[in-house]
C-alpha cells in the first residue's frame, strides 16, 4: 500500500539501499543474524494475517454472530419504541436520531482516539460497552420497567460508543488483512455480515412473538463475548500504538477536515450525499409500497430483501477486484444516483424490485471502494480522522436527510423524494469524475 510515501517495507528498503557489498566483520555477522531473527519473527506474524488466515476466519465468524444479535436488538428496540408508553412514530425518529447524532458531533474526537491507540484494544472496550448497553435495556425490561425517555438517552450513549467503534473496526481490518488484501477482506466481510443483516430481523421477529423483547437484548449482550474473546486471542495483530501526527496540532481542531487529503474529503462529501440523503429507503419504501403500488407488508419487505441480495452479490464481486483508484467510489456513487432516479419512475412493483437490487449493489460497491481508498490514501496518523469524517457523513447526516426526504415526499410527491437526492448524487459524482 502506498501510504503517501510510507510503506510497510521501509526498513527492508533502507537496508538494501545501504549497499550491496558483502561485509564479513563480526559486527556485520551479528547484524545479519539479528536481521534474520527479525525476518523470522516478521514472517511468523505475517502468517497470522490475510484473508486466508485462521485469524481472519475466527474474527469473521465472531462478527457474524455478533451482528445477528445486533440486528435482532435493533429490531426489538424499534418495536419497543412503538409500544412503550408515549411511544409511536415520533419516538422511533427520536431513538434513531439519538443513535446517529454522536457520529456527527464527536467524529473528530473519535478519530483522534482511534489514531492514538491500538484498534484491537479500542474495540475490546467498545464491544464491552455495547454489551453493557444491551443489558441496560434487558435488565429493566426483565424488571417490568421501561420509558421512552430512557430509551432515547441510552440510544444516545450507545451512539457515542458506536462513534468510536466504527472507525476502530475499519482500521482493524487493515491490521487483520494487511494492505494487499484489504479490499478482498473488506468485501468478503461485508458479504457474510450482509447475510447476518438479513437473518437478524427475522429471528428477532420470531423471538419477540414467542417470548417478548427481553430475550433479544440478553442474546445481543452475550453475542459480543465472541468478538471480545477473538480480539483477546490476536496479540500478533495488535500493532504498536499510533502517535498523533505533528501535522495535525490541537490548534487546528476546527480545520481537521481541511487537513485531510483532497480526495479523502471528496469521499466524505459523497458519503454524506449517498448515505445521508440517497439511502433513505426506510422513509421512501413504505410510501412507495402503499401509495404507488398498493402493496402490503410482504411487498414492502421484499424491497429490502432485493436491496440486500444486490449488496451481497456486489460484495462478493468486489472481493475479486483490484484495489480501488481515486475515481472508483465516485463512479459507483453515480451508478447509485442513476438507479435511484430509475427506481422513482418504475411503473410496476417488480421493476422497482429490480431497481432495488441495483441500488443495493451500487451502495455496497461505493462503501467498500470508498473506505478502502481512504485507508490507502491517508497517512497512518490521519487514518482515524479520515474514517471518522466518512462515517460522520454516511451515518451522522441520516436524521437530517430523513427529515429532508420526508419533506420532499410530503410536498412534491414520493417519486420526487427519490429523484431529488438521486440527481444531486449524480451531479456531485460527475463533478468529481471530471476533475
Amino acid at each position: 500500500m502506498a501510504d503517501q510515501g510510507q510503506t510497510a517495507d521501509e526498513g527492508q528498503t533502507a537496508d538494501k539501499a545501504a549497499g550491496d557489498e558483502p561485509d564479513n566483520t563480526p559486527s556485520a555477522e551479528a547484524a545479519t543474524a539479528t536481521s534474520a531473527e527479525g525476518a523470522t519473527a516478521t514472517s511468523a506474524i505475517a502468517v497470522t494475517s490475510g484473508v486466508a488466515s485462521a485469524s481472519y476466519r475466527w474474527y469473521l465468524g465472531a462478527q457474524v454472530l455478533s451482528l445477528v444479535g445486533t440486528m435482532m436488538s435493533y429490531t426489538a428496540l424499534f418495536w419497543l419504541a412503538l409500544h412503550v408508553p408515549h411511544g409511536g412514530a415520533p419516538a422511533l425518529a427520536a431513538v434513531d436520531a439519538a443513535q446517529c447524532l454522536p457520529m456527527l458531533l464527536f467524529s473528530r474526537r473519535a478519530g483522534l482516539l482511534v489514531a492514538r491507540h491500538r484498534a484491537a484494544r479500542v474495540m475490546r472496550v467498545t464491544q464491552t460497552l455495547e454489551a453493557a448497553s444491551a443489558l441496560a435495556i434487558g435488565v429493566p425490561l426483565l424488571a417490568g420497567w421501561m420509558t421512552i425517555w430512557y430509551l432515547v438517552a441510552l440510544s444516545f450513549a450507545t451512539g457515542c460508543v458506536l462513534c468510536v467503534d466504527l472507525p476502530a473496526r475499519q482500521a482493524f481490518m487493515l491490521d487483520l488483512t494487511g494492505p494487499a488484501e484489504l479490499r478482498r477482506g473488506t468485501s468478503l466481510f461485508a458479504t457474510f455480515t450482509g447475510l447476518a443483516r438479513i437473518a437478524g430481523p427475522g429471528i428477532a421477529g420470531v423471538v419477540i412473538a414467542t417470548t417478548g423483547e427481553t430475550a433479544v437484548f440478553f442474546f445481543n449482550a452475550v453475542s459480543f463475548l465472541a468478538v471480545i474473546a477473538v480480539l483477546t486471542r490476536l496479540p500478533a495483530l495488535d500493532p504498536a500504538p499510533r502517535k498523533q501526527s505533528p501535522q495535525v496540532p490541537a490548534a487546528r481542531r476546527f480545520r481537521w477536515l481541511a487537513d485531510l487529503p483532497g480526495r479523502v474529503r471528496a469521499a466524505a462529501v459523497m458519503a454524506l450525499l449517498v448515505g445521508g440523503f440517497g439511502w433513505q429507503f426506510a422513509v421512501t419504501n413504505p410510501l412507495v409500497a402503499t401509495r404507488l403500488f398498493g402493496l402490503g407488508a410482504a411487498g414492502f419487505g421484499l424491497f429490502g430483501t432485493c436491496a440486500a441480495v444486490g449488496g451481497i452479490g456486489a460484495n462478493y464481486w468486489s472481493s475479486r477486484r483490484p484495489d480501488p483508484g481515486p475515481r472508483e467510489f465516485a463512479a459507483w456513487a453515480a451508478v447509485f444516483g442513476v438507479a435511484e432516479c430509475a427506481a422513482a419512475v418504475m411503473p410496476v412493483a417488480w421493476l422497482y424490485d429490480v431497481a432495488m437490487v441495483v441500488t443495493g449493489a451500487a451502495l455496497q460497491l461505493f462503501t467498500v471502494s470508498a473506505t478502502v481508498y481512504i485507508q490507502q490514501a491517508t497517512p497512518a496518523a490521519q487514518r482515524g480522522l479520515a474514517l471518522s469524517a466518512y462515517n460522520a457523513g454516511f451515518v451522522g447526516s441520516v436524521p437530517a436527510g430523513a427529515f429532508a426526504v420526508a419533506a420532499i415526499a410530503s410536498t412534491a410527491g414520493v417519486r420526487w423524494a427519490l429523484i431529488g437526492p438521486g440527481l444531486v448524487i449524480v451531479a456531485g459524482a460527475a463533478a468529481l469524475l471530471t476533475r
